[in-house]
């Protein structure tokens, strides 16, 4: 699946804040853990030094055969959830409150501190522990605090900020997404606006902000390049054009001077036959230059054709005996299906009646003697159109995309004999999309084709997509 830039701007953007959240939650609560520890170490070696203190005061004193006592009263004077406990070497102990008595006993290095975080009983404690010599004796000391309420109370605040990321990648997406469509808005715009220029509207140019920015560069780009398509378009209409009218006239006089030489009575038989094709093939040249000068012409024509208002039915009826007469050449039989409803449709006369005569030349090219073409005319609410059926030999799938392209022409079935040059599905086209309409094939080998053109109705006031 592709996600679109504005998609991975948002995926990206949400989760960059998701990950700088939760490494700053940890690095709170870190440091939180930290502060605590270090002010409780600060406090139990202050408290390790009172003690020792204490202890060189009664032996200063004279006063070491009731210790036990002594402490306990010294143990009263210490801040609320501190406590101590000492010992003799022999692990004989001095002085020891009930609290102290579940937190293990912890032995340091001598002349060193040891502190440790310990768990004991589902409550969690930090102790700090050393010997002290107190003239000759030796004690070891060990302070310890209470820090389960400390250890709750950051495991919530990480419990919260862990659940706040969710919230914030929610919320971080949605202002990403926001942020992403403004910042994309102006591409989107660009993007539109140059799918809207085709060969018709090869002067329109992008908008520029002035801005200066990318998107002024990207804009300023774009339109260099549509000032070389058009360049290259006008030359290349320019050159099919002339081509074409400059090779009108010397067609015309090949053909005229070999009709006059066919008039001739005393004339071989090969030569009449050299001079038929001689005519035959400068016909085929006059309507193929005729096509390319309507190809090339096709924009200035069509902005100096009028566009009226005419009713649905009436370019089929100005061109069916027209078509009549051409299908009786080959004797198929057109068929016309008028509807009973009057519609108007907005438009060139002349050039629709062109493009049902191409549909209805190109029926006939391929459609088998004895056959039938039917040509009928539909209406709906968004749309109105024509219909053009045949039960010729059909289109193969993989050509139907094709056959609009200029020059195309299928190998089974359109060759240089039957008279087609691959350019009158294109005029057809091009005159279609000049009403703004649309021309859709539907065709089996075999079974024949049916080529369906849509218009917007002209009784319509709003616009309306053409019935599809």
């Amino acid at each position: 699946m592709t996600l679109t830039i504005r998609t991975r701007l948002t995926i990206w953007y949400a989760s960059l804040v998701m990950l700088i959240l939760v490494v700053v939650c940890f690095g709170i609560v870190l440091s939180a853990r930290w502060g605590l520890r270090h002010a409780a170490d600060q406090e139990l070696t202050s408290g390790i030094d009172g003690v020792a203190a204490f202890l060189n005061h009664k032996l200063g004193m004279n006063d070491m055969g009731n210790l036990n006592e002594e402490l306990r009263e010294h143990s009263s004077l210490l801040p609320r959830g501190k406590m101590f406990r000492v010992t003799r070497p022999d692990r004989t102990v001095v002085y020891q409150p009930d609290m102290m008595a579940v937190v293990p006993p912890i032995v340091p290095d001598p002349d060193n501190l040891r502190k440790e975080s310990i768990e004991a009983k589902g409550r969690s404690y930090r102790t700090i522990s050393r010997f002290a010599k107190v003239g000759p004796y030796l004690f070891l000391i060990q302070v310890a605090v209470d820090q389960t309420e400390y250890q709750e109370l950051t495991t919530g605040l990480l419990w919260i900020l862990l659940l706040s990321v969710p919230v914030a990648g929610l919320l971080s997406a949605l202002a990403g997404y926001w942020m992403s469509g403004r910042v994309l808005s102006p591409i989107d715009q660009i993007t539109k606006t140059t799918n809207s220029i085709d060969a018709r509207s090869l002067s329109r140019r992008l908008p520029l902000l002035g801005t200066n920015d990318e998107l002024d560069q990207l804009s300023i780009t774009i339109n260099r390049m549509l000032d070389r398509i058009a360049t290259s378009y006008e030359r290349i209409e320019q050159f099919t054009g002339d081509a074409s009218h400059e090779l009108r006239t010397p067609v015309a006089l090949i053909r005229s001077n070999a009709e006059l030489l066919l008039m001739l009575g005393d004339i071989q038989p090969n030569v009449r036959n050299g001079l038929a094709d001689i005519i035959a093939e400068s016909a085929y040249m006059t309507g193929l230059i005729g096509d390319l000068l309507t190809l090339a012409r096709g924009a200035e024509e069509g902005k100096a054709s009028p566009m009226e208002l005419i009713e649905l039915a009436e370019p089929v009826r100005s061109i069916l005996d027209r078509a009549r007469s051409l299908a009786s050449t080959r004797d198929i039989t057109v068929e016309y299906a008028p509807l009973s409803q009057i519609v108007p449709i907005r438009g060139n006369q002349a050039m629709i009646e062109r493009v049902l005569m191409i549909l209805i030349d190109n029926a006939i090219r391929y459609t088998p003697p004895h056959g039938r073409i039917q040509l009928e005319t539909w209406v709906s609410e968004k749309g109105c159109g024509f219909l053009v059926s045949d039960n010729g030999i059909g289109i193969a799938p993989g050509d139907q995309n094709k056959i609009f392209e200029r020059f195309f022409r299928v190998d089974a079935a359109r060759t240089h004999g039957d008279g087609g040059y691959g350019l009158g599905l294109s005029i057809a086209k091009s005159l279609v999309d000049f009403h703004r309409g649309s021309i859709q094939v539907e065709s089996e080998l075999g079974q024949g084709s049916t080529f369906r053109i849509g218009f917007e109705r002209g009784d319509v006031t709003r616009q309306l997509p053409v019935y599809q």
